[in-house]
């Protein structure tokens, strides 16, 4: 029986070469990016982490180390794969089968993640020439700054004309790349102006697939169980500022698919918080009952008329306006917290009436999914409770 020794091994391949072989890398600043193979990719979603030797894709979650992605790609068993990643004279025996060929009609598919790559190289040099912006409140300035918020300076390449003297908010995707900005107009600007000038869909930033704060609150959101969605940039950052760090927010435009499928890989709850106005109270609505279609447990809180939280936030300061998020907070929950008792109730009436043993082990596991999801109890792998709620 043939040995192997799996340090050996790991340590004489990197991962980059391996993914290499079968899929298109592009650098991404420490790391790589590509077109995960492992689903019907059209955005690069895979990042191969050169320093930690892994790989993971963030739209269907596979991940693991070298062995596991031979392993997938090659559908082999693990001794298979320490086989195939020998090394004989200096070369990769899996290097023998290289990647396929890249078809005809997949060259849309690389001209879009060299795009991607040129565009992040864009943003960060205009990123590095931002100035420093104050935000004119002593509480929210460190956050801004931890937001990289920053006023673009009149000496720019052209393609950035349109933001000059404008205060720009980076947009980083869910892994952290530099993928756009949102210029926001001073309060002395050209009044004929847009409020807002974002960077343009065609180079890789597209609002319906992105949510402003997610690379940051992702960690917050994970643990809790629980996000609070808010509209705008500043009400994010005012949300952070105020120790809500699971915020975020849907750069201005309405909750779309994209978005609720990443707060689906987080959250199983969520407070909506949009603009307290008429606009906003039925975008509020919307997003509440998409986001209870698709099994998250949303409640929609009111602001005061013509507020939002980053006006809030600057008017009573930080202590004022976090009491006043908890006090709703538990208010909108509350009625959810009955409603449940009274299922939890019913089923149990219904289990006492159940003669029949397989019916009897059926109403227990839906308690105990039903209390699980409610208290954040951990189903699996250690994480909160995001098991489906609408069959309750």
């Amino acid at each position: 029986m043939t040995h192997y020794n799996i340090d050996q091994i790991k340590s004489s391949v990197r991962i980059e070469d391996v993914a290499g072989g079968y899929v298109n890398l592009l650098r991404c600043g420490k790391l790589f990016k590509g077109l995960c193979p492992f689903h019907d990719d059209h955005y690069p979603s895979l990042i191969v982490d050169p320093q930690k030797q892994t790989f993971a894709c963030y739209a269907c979650g596979e991940h693991g180390d070298v062995i596991a992605f031979v392993q997938k790609m090659e559908r082999c068993s693990f001794v298979e794969a320490m086989e195939k990643l020998k090394m004989e004279n200096g070369k990769l025996k899996i290097n023998e089968r290289k990647a396929k060929p890249v078809p005809v009609n997949s060259n849309e598919k690389k001209i879009s993640i060299f795009n991607s790559q040129f565009s992040i190289e864009k943003n960060c040099k205009f990123f590095s020439s931002l100035l420093p912006y104050a935000c004119g409140d002593s509480e929210l300035t460190p956050v801004y700054l931890d937001f990289e918020v920053g006023v673009s300076p009149g000496m720019v390449p052209k393609e950035w004309y349109a933001m000059r003297g404008r205060v720009i908010f980076p947009i980083r995707d869910e892994e952290g790349g530099l993928i756009g900005f949102a210029a926001r107009k001073q309060s002395d600007g050209n009044p004929d102006e847009p409020k807002y000038i974002n960077t343009s869909a065609a180079n890789g930033y597209k609002k319906s697939n992105h949510l402003y704060g997610l690379y940051r609150a992702k960690e917050a959101i994970a643990e809790r169980g629980l996000v609070y969605l808010v509209e705008g940039y500043k009400d994010a950052i005012a949300m952070h500022a105020a120790g809500f760090v699971n915020t975020v927010a849907l750069c201005g435009t309405a909750l779309c698919d994209g978005h609720i499928r990443l707060l689906k890989k987080y959250a199983s709850q969520a407070v909506v918080l949009l603009d307290g106005d008429e606009a906003g109270r039925k975008a509020t609505a919307t997003a509440v009952a998409s986001l209870r279609r698709e099994g998250i447990l949303a409640v929609g809180g009111e602001l005061p008329e013509g507020e939002d939280p980053d006006s809030l936030f600057r008017s009573g300061g930080k202590e004022v306006f976090s009491k006043f998020i908890c006090k709703m907070q538990r208010n909108l929950f509350a009625s959810e917290e009955m409603l449940l008792l009274n299922r939890i109730c019913s089923q149990v009436r219904v289990l006492m009436w159940k003669e029949i043993e397989g019916n009897r082990e059926e109403l227990f596991r839906n308690l105990g999914t039903m209390l699980a999801h409610r208290t954040g109890l951990s189903l699996r792998d250690g994480r909160p409770g995001t098991m489906d709620w609408r069959w309750l």
